[in-house]
């Protein structure tokens, strides 16, 4: 589809040609980045990730994201096998060897590491982890609002893959990506197991009615970090928020809708299964929660 785009759009950057990338501690250019086809991560998608912003030279909510990473590496029983101000030094080190002070975006991940045969047993992972740190020159750039169509793919229980875990396993949401591209929508809004509004395919997903801003139960959807600052600024600033259950008729009639990450901060929707939001751009609700979410940004970057 030619005029999809994506909550994650950036402006090309020449310069990511050239970035250097930490791989299990060297730092080489992008063209010798690689990974074994025996990595856990490659093979199995074994592993999990975290995706962090730089702004004025310092990494927007960091602690919040490395406690994110070692809690799912504790809930899928990986060894990242350094601390916590390790990680960081990973993260510094990258950006530094860049020279990056602002509009950049990382990719860590950490697998289970390279496997002795081809099957999926975490015992035949005998070297590892493998540690990637991916920092690109990245700024945000949105051509128009977001348009959704909803999805039979569905965020399911935690017994089967918790959806509030970030792993390098995907491919539910982007079964749920595709099928929105061909029905004509740029992301998939994805429904609960009971029917309700969870989130989009990469996204935490909000909506406005009359002055209300309501979000998912957060049971079924990825504990988004954007997603609780929002929360945050609007119970700081006298803005109702309620996370609840809310069906597809509640988004259809909303005022104004939205969706938030690490990357695009808050990004506008403009139709939901072909239905206008709103006015179909920013509602007032949503620009004043961004400018309150980056006013936070700013506070907490001093």
């Amino acid at each position: 589809m030619a005029n999809q785009i994506s909550a994650h759009q950036a402006e090309e950057d020449e310069r990511n040609e050239k970035i250097l990338i930490y791989v299990n501690g060297v730092i080489v250019p992008k063209k010798d980045a690689v990974v074994s086809v025996y990595d856990s991560g490659f093979m199995l998608g074994d592993g999990i990730w975290e995706g962090l912003r730089l702004y004025d030279g310092r990494w927007a909510f960091l602690d919040l994201h490395i406690d994110r990473l070692f809690e799912a590496a504790k809930a899928i029983d990986l060894s990242i096998g350094m601390s916590k101000s390790d990680i960081v030094q990973v993260l510094e080190k990258t950006r530094l060897a860049n020279g990056m002070t602002n509009n950049a975006h990382a990719r860590l991940m950490i697998t289970r590491g390279v496997k002795r045969r081809p099957f999926q047993h975490p015992a035949l992972s005998t070297s590892g982890p493998s540690i990637v740190a991916i920092i690109e020159h990245s700024k945000p750039v949105l051509s128009r609002p977001i348009k959704l169509a909803t999805v039979p793919h569905i965020r399911g229980l935690p017994m089967t893959q918790d959806p509030k875990l970030n792993s390098h396993s995907k491919l539910n949401c982007i079964l749920a990506c595709i099928a929105a591209e061909k029905a004509g929508a740029d992301e998939a809004l994805m429904l609960d197991i009971h029917g309700f509004v969870s989130t989009t395919n990469a996204c935490n997903f909000f909506i406005v009615r009359k002055g209300e801003v309501w979000t998912s139960s957060g049971d079924y959807c990825m504990n988004g970090i954007t997603r609780q600052k929002v929360i945050e600024v609007c119970s700081k600033n006298g803005i109702p928020i309620f996370e609840k259950n809310f069906s597809l008729v509640d988004a259809y009639n909303a005022e104004e809708a939205f969706l938030t990450g690490t990357f695009g901060a808050q990004v506008p929707v403009e139709t939901i299964d072909g239905r206008v939001i709103g006015d179909g751009q920013a509602g007032p609700l949503t620009l004043k929660i961004r400018t309150l979410y980056f006013e936070l940004i700013k506070k907490v970057s001093q």
